[in-house]
């Protein structure tokens, strides 16, 4: 591991927590709109990873399952909801892509006589696909829509981008975890960076998200 790398890594959870703190502070102009559950989704994951980096430290085992079985669930399980049901206004769409998801999560984690790396490679890649057609969606929703001329205060034009650039973006990272980092040993720890960059990239839209714009109430 790098100097640079292990700065990224050991600092990740000060933007996040400074993200859900600068949240926080913009609490009243998102609680009359549905972007108050960006909100509080926001404080809730500055939470678990709190809990994560500082009191799971020493217990690899379980954080592990931790992450696998619930922080990253409940990001992709919101996501989908904030899509589909809040901005696109699709519910078969949501049933449809939790649906998806779901089934493919017990598949891959419990119906499995095996426990592989790649089984959660699956079940991440399917999340990251199912995100990257509701990612797809609204972009062209939102060229279609005149909010476009005024990007700058659309709270979702910040959240889509952020979320497209880490979850589509570090797709190939989890996608060939396993196999990358036993025979592309030095393409690993060079994407791993990348995926460093994206999180600080994610919460840097989201922390623009909540000081430049307006929901749409």
């Amino acid at each position: 591991m790098t100097e640079l790398q292990e700065i990224l890594r050991d600092n990740i959870i000060f933007v996040e927590l400074l993200c859900a703190f600068i949240a926080t502070l913009n609490y009243k102009k998102f609680k009359k709109s549905y972007w108050i559950y960006f909100v509080y989704y926001v404080i809730g994951i500055a939470i678990l990873e709190f809990i994560g980096f500082f009191l799971l430290t020493n217990h690899l085992e379980f954080k592990g399952n931790y992450y696998e079985y619930l922080v990253i669930p409940f990001q992709f399980i919101f996501f989908f909801w904030l899509y589909a049901i809040n901005s696109l206004k699709n519910k078969k769409l949501f049933l449809t892509v939790l649906s998806i998801y779901i089934l493919t999560f017990l598949l891959t984690h419990y119906f499995s006589f095996e426990k592989t790396r790649i089984i959660n490679e699956v079940s991440y890649s399917v999340g990251c696909l199912m995100l990257l057609l509701l990612i797809i969606l609204e972009f062209i929703n939102q060229i279609k829509s005149d909010d476009i001329l005024n990007f700058k205060k659309n709270t979702m034009f910040y959240v889509n981008l952020g979320v497209a650039l880490f979850y589509i973006g570090t797709l190939p990272f989890f996608a060939f975890d396993g196999f990358a980092s036993e025979n592309m040993r030095h393409f690993w720890l060079n994407y791993w960076t990348l995926f460093l960059i994206l999180n600080y990239v994610l919460y840097s839209l989201f922390i623009a998200a909540f000081i430049w714009t307006k929901p749409n109430t």
